[in-house]
């Protein structure tokens, strides 16, 4: 024993305190008395166990620092009662104290003791039994007193295995190791490149492609692929109205979660499209969507304070509660993380002085990926564009000169974009414009990037082709000084067959019975209003609404209000105060007819004509008692059907594919029912009432005028009636901005605010009728000046916002060509290959090759249960299928995108529990080498024979890994990309075949030479990365000097105020205090752009292959 040592001994009751003993440092032995060896082992240099030592030492943990031969560790398991804890310093010790009796008999019990030997294998390491050849995983491990026992997991149940019954799970190779062997089938060699394209979640392939219940739009892929260039989304989708800015959104939630990025994603939209999110993600998507009413923001709030929140949510709240939520300020300092934020109608964000601009710079706080939805950017002051732009990339847009410097060359950029499309453009014209980037800071950047470089050597011509054009207008999109942060997407840029709007308007004329009765029903309604000491626009709107609508119907709501019920609408539970009818009102209410309905004669004139001509029809009114009313007139003589909110899910969409395939005349909906569907198959639109918000007509009108309408021109068959007080209002609206016949596009928010106003004015009955005429025909007036102005603000922004950003032109086409997706059939061949290892049965595919289905096993089981374990999955989302797959019960996928929205059911997609599942086989058990045979997929396929090498670029940097392949054909000769393509397309289409195999001389050279081009591309790449990072650190260096010498300057200027007005030394003081922050914080940006890690890229191979690829006519 050493007594100069300044250490001590010490025991401790509790044997498992190991951590806080080792932590005294000092310990190079560990002896274990009547107990196993777990991780001890690791962390010292010698380990003893003994069984049965015969020691009478109390149970707990010893220590013995400053020995000659390093400190020992005692770990007793079994023996008398523990004792008390002490520690007792080396000098204090003497020869009969308990704890150097204890270090005697430790010592003594060592040199008996067993040696354990170090474990072969470690704790969560992959290894495979033997025999049998079954992939584990370690998840715990002991040592006895004769060999290491370790806990697996097999086929879902616990055991353990001795240590000489596992083997290392085998490593890969390389491909001049993988084409010696034998060819591997090819479906399981396709199986192996799906689980890489799924693994590598590569930027250069698209997830969402095909992949929803939606009807694919090229346009709305741009947002998705605006992410894949840029690694993150802070995007502002800044869509025209109508173009489907909620299916973009969700086309990036999809795109993240097939990436198992988007864990936690957080909706803010205003209340009144709570429903139509909910409904519409879960419709096209699939997504479920909770709501943070009051109490699930505090049960949110708790769970987060208490780091107890899921792994995996997705919720959605109106921006109304969210934005006044006094829980906001408790998240301040420990924000909650999203992995994506998406906010609907962010225009109300663009005041810095509002509560709603607050809630957006926490927000911007919350999320990874933030989204913005709004149809009305260039309608914006500069400054509100700025403040949006601000709480999506604050480092780079922090004061209205940023914006405007930022913006300059987009003049140059969008003029020359412009020019591009214009009859025999010259390149070299076109050139000679970009000279005028030279003029700005940011211009001068522009010219320095890669791109532009790209961009000078396609237009050194005089004449240039169409390739040349497509490719000069992606280099300026990629230019664009905003193309990073916005997307937008004209009506004029995507609707080349635009159908033309044609209004039928049917007045109606009232009998003088109907007339009397409608008249005291508004007096009745005021004096309801007037009970309820509430405006008569707000108080009954529910009411009115449905005199204007169903005569009928208001007259039953007057005559027998029990057996009508409380009125009240799906978008709001607000109930009209209760008031008997007073006698005037009933007695006209009995003087009408209870047959006689003038709207409903005109209506059934309608659509017989409708019918005769071969016409399906949309009918839209706002209530469901009209809806029950029209449903039972019409249904003898036409076939009908109903939506509205309570209609399930499943019954909806039972009537779409009925309608759609004829089984239907018309169909009568309300706004709650019809959003979300698409009815381009019908070319009429009836608006039997009409919405006392006019976008809704638009909306109404949208589910039938877009793209896929094949008829020249829609029907929109407009019910007026005059004597009303409201559609009086609403029509003159309605005439003022031409919404029958055109879009009204860009008016939303001007609209959104006027028609409240006016029909507010309209049912003033504190004004004489004169009054209200004149105060609803200045309102007009004013709206028509608004709507000038707003087109003199479009045609000035045009030239600054993003132009033509991504070049969607033919991406469904280059997409199948290249197989950069993944398909349906490619999965179905996944989950085919997965039930084969794990001993089920192959899947079965439908003669049709829409559906499929599978069976599962309880080995298959429990990967998909092992999901949830893992925190990949929740429970919800895993049980069923886990389930199902344990009792070998059928599973059925659809495999077809189009079939699935007409028709429902479950469509197989990447990010499926069963594809997650049957990703896991592991790497060892997969196929590295194969003979395929493949037919030509497109014109510019060469047939021949290739050995093409597949790999994997990882990236560490913006932009995300790719999968890359080179080809060589049989002679050694460079194969150009194309033999990629057609391997890639035939994957994802699930056409891989096997052919017979003759080795060719010289495989491996072949192989050798293929990855010499990978590495030829992955040097030009990774300089091309380089030269585009120093080219955006040097517009961040750009950024930061222009704001750091403008902050100085405005600080320098009330300076020298202060001191010329003779202000205290304090005052001077607080200002040169305030420059050499300013300096501080300048030097502090700049040394962190400086630290920023230079993209990193790195090759890893993934298969390689013979291709035999010949004509489509053989």
């Amino acid at each position: 024993m050493s007594a100069a040592a300044p250490l001590s001994f010490g025991y401790h009751p509790d044997k498992e305190k190991v951590d806080d003993v080792l932590g005294r440092g000092g310990f190079s032995r560990a002896l274990l008395l009547d107990m196993t060896v777990r991780t001890i082992v690791d962390r010292v240099t010698e380990c003893r166990v003994l069984w049965e030592s015969g020691a009478e030492l109390p149970e707990g943990l010893y220590w013995f620092q400053g020995l000659d031969d390093g400190g020992l560790l005692l770990q007793v398991g079994s023996g008398p009662f523990p004792g008390d804890a002490t520690i007792v310093a080396l000098d204090e010790l003497s020869d009969d104290h308990p704890l150097t009796v204890a270090w005697n008999w430790a010592e003594d019990l060592w040199a008996r003791a067993t040696p354990v030997p170090r474990p072969r294998f470690a704790l969560y390491e992959p290894v495979i039994t033997h025999p049998g050849g079954i992939d584990v995983v370690v998840r715990d491990r002991s040592f006895g007193s004769g060999a290491w026992s370790y806990q697996v997991i097999v086929e879902g149940a616990s055991q353990r295995v001795l240590e000489d019954q596992l083997r290392p799970r085998p490593a890969s190779d390389d491909p001049e190791t993988w084409v010696q062997a034998e060819p591997d089938p090819a479906a399981r060699f396709g199986a192996t490149l799906t689980r890489a394209k799924l693994e590598g979640k590569f930027a250069n392939t698209l997830f969402s492609f095909r992949a929803t219940r939606t009807t694919f739009r090229p346009y709305q892929f741009k947002p998705v692929l605006k992410l894949l260039e840029t690694g993150k989304a802070r995007l502002l989708i800044a869509d025209e109205v109508g173009l489907g800015k909620t299916i973009e959104a969700g086309l990036i939630w999809t795109e993240l979660e097939a990436r198992q990025e988007a864990d936690r994603v957080l909706i803010v939209c205003p209340s009144s499209l709570l429903g139509k999110w909910r409904e519409e993600m879960m419709d096209r998507f699939e997504f479920d969507l909770t709501e943070l009413d009051s109490g699930n923001l505090q049960t949110f709030l708790d769970r987060h304070q208490q780091n107890r929140l899921p792994r995996r949510h997705a919720y959605i709240c109106s921006l109304e509660r969210l934005r006044t939520w006094a829980g906001l300020a408790e998240l301040r300092d420990v924000p909650p993380a999203f992995d994506l934020v998406i906010v609907d109608e962010a225009h109300a964000m663009r005041n810095a002085d509002t509560r709603s601009y607050a809630l957006g710079t926490e927000l911007a706080e919350w999320a990874d990926n933030l989204v913005f939805l709004t149809a009305t950017p260039i309608n914006l002051r500069q400054a509100d564009l700025l403040n949006l732009l601000e709480l999506l990339a604050p480092e780079d847009y922090g004061e209205i000169e940023d914006l405007m410097s930022r913006l300059e060359p987009n003049r140059v950029i969008n003029a020359v974009a412009s020019r591009l499309i214009t009859k025999d453009v010259c390149g070299r014209e076109l050139l000679a414009e970009l000279e005028q980037l030279k003029d700005s800071p940011h211009g001068l950047i522009i010219r320095n990037r890669p791109d532009f470089a790209r961009l000078t050597d396609v237009l050194t011509k005089d004449e240039l082709d169409h390739t040349d054009i497509v490719t000069a207008k992606r280099y300026l999109a990629e230019l664009n000084t905003l193309s990073t942060v916005i997307t937008r997407t004209k009506k004029v840029e995507v609707d080349e067959r635009k159908a033309k709007r044609t209004e039928d308007r049917r007045e109606i004329t009232w009998t003088v019975h109907e007339e009397a009765f409608y008249s005291e029903y508004v007096r009745w309604c005021e004096d309801r209003a007037d009970a309820m000491a509430s405006p008569l626009y707000f108080a009954m709107q529910m009411p009115l609404r449905l005199a204007s609508a169903c005569l009928p119907m208001a007259r039953r709501a007057v005559l027998d209000p029990e057996g009508f019920g409380d009125l009240t609408d799906e978008d709001g539970d607000t109930k009209p105060g209760r008031l008997a009818p007073h006698r005037a009102l009933i007695d006209a209410a009995e003087a009408l007819p209870a047959g006689v309905d003038s709207k409903f004669d005109v209506l059934s004139d309608v659509l017989v004509e409708l019918h005769r001509s071969g016409r399906q029809a949309l009918l839209f009114t706002h209530s469901r008692p009209t809806l029950a009313y029209l449903a039972n007139r019409l249904g003898s003589r036409f076939r009908i059907a109903v939506l509205h909110g309570g209609v399930e899910r499943q019954k909806r969409r039972q009537v779409m594919a009925d309608f759609r395939t004829g089984n239907y005349d018309f169909v009568l909906a309300n706004r709650v029912a019809s959003e979300g569907l698409d009815f381009e198959f019908c070319s009429a639109v009836i608006n039997y009432d009409l919405p006392w918000n006019p976008m809704e007509i638009e909306q109404r009108i949208g589910r039938i005028d877009r793209i896929g309408q094949t008829e020249e021109t829609v029907l929109v068959v407009n019910f007026i009636n005059e004597r009303t007080i409201d559609e009086r209002i609403l029509t003159r609206l309605l005439d003022r901005i031409e919404i029958f016949e055109s879009s009204i596009g860009a008016l939303e928010p001007i609209i959104s605010e006027a028609a409240p106003a006016l029909l507010k004015l309209g049912f003033d009955f504190h004004l004489t009728p004169a009054q209200r005429e004149q105060k609803v025909h200045e309102a007009l007036t004013a709206l028509e000046e608004q709507r000038a102005g707003l087109r003199d603000v479009a045609d000035a922004s045009s030239a600054l916002m993003v132009s033509n950003d991504v070049d969607v032109a033919g991406l469904e086409e280059d997409l199948v060509r290249t197989g950069r997706y993944i398909g349906q059939r490619e999965l179905a061949l996944l989950l085919d290959d997965w039930a084969r290892v794990d001993g089920s049965l192959p899947v079965e595919v439908a003669a049709d090759g829409l559906t499929m289905t599978l069976r599962g096993n309880a080995t298959m089981a429990s990967r998909v249960s092992a999901l949830a374990q893992r925190q990949r999955r929740t429970g919800a989302e895993t049980g069923a299928l886990a389930a199902e797959l344990r009792s070998e019960l059928p599973v059925s996928l659809v495999m077809d995108q189009e079939f699935a929205r007409t028709h429902g059911g479950t469509l197989l997609t990447a990010t499926s529990p069963l594809v997650m599942a049957a990703v896991d086989v592991p790497g060892h058990r997969q196929a590295r080498f194969a003979a395929l045979g493949i037919r030509a997929h497109s014109e510019s396929s060469r047939p021949g024979t290739y050995l093409v090498v597949l790999a994997k670029a990882v990236s560490g940097s913006r932009g995300g890994d790719e999968i890359w392949g080179e080809a060589v054909d049989i002679d050694g000769r460079p194969g150009g990309q194309e033999p990629v393509n057609d391997l890639l397309a035939a994957l994802a289409e699930g056409r891989l075949t096997d052919i017979p195999f003759t080795r060719p001389d010289r495989l491996g050279a072949l192989a050798e030479r293929a990855l010499n081009r990978l590495q030829v591309r992955h040097e030009s790449e990774s300089t091309r990365r380089r030269a585009e990072f120093d080219s955006l650190t040097a517009a961040r260096e750009i950024t930061l000097r222009e704001q750091h010498e403008r902050k100085m300057a405005a600080i320098r200027r009330r300076l020298v105020t202060t001191v010329n007005r003779g202000r205290s030394s304090r005052g001077i003081g607080l200002f040169e205090s305030q420059l050499r922050r300013a300096q501080t914080r300048y030097e502090q940006l700049n040394a962190e752009l400086a630290r920023r890690a230079l993209p990193e890229l790195r090759v890893e191979p993934l298969a390689t292959c013979i291709v035999e690829i010949v004509p489509e006519s053989r």
